[in-house]
């Protein structure tokens, strides 16, 4: 059967899906492109020309790399195969700007892009309050880059999987409410004189019910579908990194079957 994905829960940020009928490799492969090869826009450096904050310029820095922004695959080339050469140019970087004075809370929405639509992708995060005399002045060069390179890169804060289990509860089952005592996740429930499933998607197959139980009643099974929960930064929509992961994925494959051609 062919790898299938069902989504359960999706909002702005956040989605949970299942994917079917896939090999425990396969899954860990999509969990790692998410995280490690789609590209996202980031700060790469800050040129600081004032700052007489209580900040030193490296904080102020590494607090901008972090701050995710909002990233247009289509316009942006990576830097390392754009025409310049990796010099730097509009089509691989773009910069964002900043002159204020205190006092002043400076939040990520305060600074001016190159283009209005590649802003940070939040805008009410602060990077650092300014007093009474104090001024900020500052150009933040991004730039498009993977996870495996730095985190800073990530389109994804969290990217997790599990795998779901099936749970056989034959014959012998007696009723007695041991399963549901000593179960850490609320997966059972009673069902008159027996006791049912629940909740299968709560299953950390710890297999405490498997080992309390006397009679032999229960058997969890490992399959071949997995839950993943996956909250993305803001720089990408969660269902583009999908999309560009599985690229990305097909492309390494049909590349590693053009080298076995070629070695056979």
């Amino acid at each position: 059967m062919m790898p299938e994905i069902e989504i359960l829960e999706e909002s702005e940020f956040k989605i949970k899906f299942i994917l079917k009928n896939a090999s425990p490799a396969l899954a860990n492969s999509f969990r790692r492109a998410m995280k490690a090869e789609v590209p996202a826009m980031a700060v790469d450096y800050v040129d600081i020309y004032l700052n007489s904050s209580y900040f030193y310029d490296e904080v102020i820095a590494h607090r901008l790399a972090m701050v995710p922004i909002k990233t247009y695959l289509d316009r942006f080339n990576m830097q390392h195969e754009c025409a310049c050469g990796g010099e730097g140019c509009p089509n691989c970087q773009i910069s964002l700007r900043l002159n204020v004075e205190g006092p002043k809370v400076v939040y990520s929405g305060d600074f001016i892009s190159d283009d209005p639509e590649v802003v940070f992708a939040i805008d009410n995060i602060p990077v650092l309050e300014l007093f009474e005399g104090q001024q900020l002045m500052l150009e933040a060069v991004a730039r498009l880059g993977t996870g495996r390179e730095h985190a800073k890169f990530q389109p994804v804060s969290v990217c997790v999987y599990k795998i779901i289990p099936e749970i056989e509860i034959n014959e012998n089952c007696n009723g007695c409410g041991d399963c549901i005592k000593v179960c850490p996740r609320n997966v059972f429930e009673k069902d008159g004189d027996r006791v049912k499933v629940r909740d299968l998607m709560a299953c950390s197959m710890c297999e405490e019910c498997v080992e309390v139980c006397e009679m032999n009643a229960i058997n969890v099974k490992e399959t071949n579908n997995f839950l993943f929960t996956v909250e993305g930064t803001g720089a990408l929509p969660v269902r583009e990194v999908m999309r560009k992961a599985l690229e990305i994925l097909k492309s390494k494959a049909e590349e590693m079957n053009k080298i076995i051609e070629e070695i056979q």
